[in-house]
């Protein structure tokens, strides 16, 4: 296949990213996205519809209400290598030792065929791709445009209370969405360049199992601002709910002090979540520690979505595992304790 010229593609690029733009000012962010999930699958970058997909519930046996869930997407482990075509670039060509999520490669790596669309909301920080080894039909990557680190401790790297507003204002465009940071040992892929994630809530993830703990922990007070005490999950997690302007500034205030303690730490990393419903936020930061990223019997990297409550399984053991009913619930709930750190 031969490589589209720069400029070809830089022209193919500025239409869609206008015909993109006039999506999301008339049907809003997630319209533009699911436009760009199709445009990817016409040109062929987009080659896994998860028709692989198998989903497991594992109810608990006396609370049915309690659940994990797994699933197996034998595609995931593919996503370390990248999805470039197998070409070695001349040197002069790679920009950033030819990082997957910088835009001067993306167009050689994939011979034009990857286009992604300029955010231009969240200070024009961000620029959104298609997730070629995606966890949910049009699970978007949202990379900064910038090629900066993954990890806030890092030279270089994102500020954090400013990585905690960004994706705040993501979940404001993306209503209903579940937007994630995936830190370095976190389940972050690649740790040099930073990047989120936004993923279109299907109808069987209503719910996820983190979040439920949330609301329980709630106790039915739907008005409290924020709860950083949360009980009664295997991992330990904060959590704010209320009004986005309210949450924002209790949880950058909490951010500021857990980085004087805890998040001081060199090996100190989070999952980030943040959803929106209707005029309701709910923000978690879930601790984690960069040596504690993976758990017995899971062969990936434990994430933002198995914090939430999902397990990814990949490998042909896993599934053997899943469907002999080797893993359950307390199996899930013992993987989520072994990476779980103390607020």
């Amino acid at each position: 296949m031969d490589i589209l010229s720069k400029q070809a593609y830089d022209d193919s690029w500025q239409a869609l990213d206008l015909q993109l733009s006039l999506i999301e000012q008339r049907a809003g962010l997630a319209a533009a996205l699911s436009a760009l999930h199709e445009h990817q699958l016409q040109t062929g970058f987009i080659r896994d519809e998860l028709k692989e997909l198998r989903r497991f519930r594992f109810p608990h046996p006396n609370r049915p209400e309690c659940f994990f869930s797994a699933q197996y997407n034998p595609a995931r482990a593919r996503r370390f290598r990248g999805a470039g075509i197998a070409q070695r670039a001349e040197p002069e060509r790679a920009i950033n030792s030819g990082c997957f999520l910088c835009g001067d490669n993306i167009w050689w790596q994939q011979h034009g065929t990857e286009t992604g669309y300029r955010l231009r909301a969240v200070n024009n920080r961000y620029t959104a791709w298609m997730n070629p080894f995606p966890l949910v039909v049009g699970h978007a990557v949202l990379a900064s445009r910038e090629h900066i680190p993954q990890h806030w401790h890092s030279a270089g790297g994102p500020n954090l209370k400013e990585l905690i507003s960004d994706l705040i204002d993501i979940a404001a465009l993306l209503p209903g969405w579940l937007n994630f940071y995936n830190g370095v040992g976190a389940g972050a892929s690649i740790p040099y360049h930073l990047h989120l994630h936004a993923i279109p809530r299907a109808d069987l993830y209503d719910k996820m199992p983190l979040e439920i703990a949330a609301r329980n922990a709630l106790g039915g007070n739907e008005d409290r601002i924020a709860d950083t005490k949360t009980r009664g999950y295997p991992l330990s997690f904060a959590h704010w709910q209320g009004d986005p302007d309210s949450v924002r500034q209790q949880a950058l205030a909490w951010a500021g002090e857990w980085l004087t303690g805890p998040g001081a730490e060199d090996d100190a990393s989070a999952n980030i979540i943040a959803t929106q419903t209707g005029a309701k936020l709910d923000l978690y930061f879930v601790p984690r520690h960069q040596r504690r990223s993976r758990a017995e019997g899971l062969a990936g990297i434990v994430g933002g979505f198995e914090a939430l409550g999902e397990i990814v399984c990949s490998s042909a053991q896993e599934l053997e595992n899943l469907e002999s009913g080797r893993i359950d619930y307390f199996t899930v709930e013992r993987m989520l304790k072994q990476v779980s750190v103390a607020l």
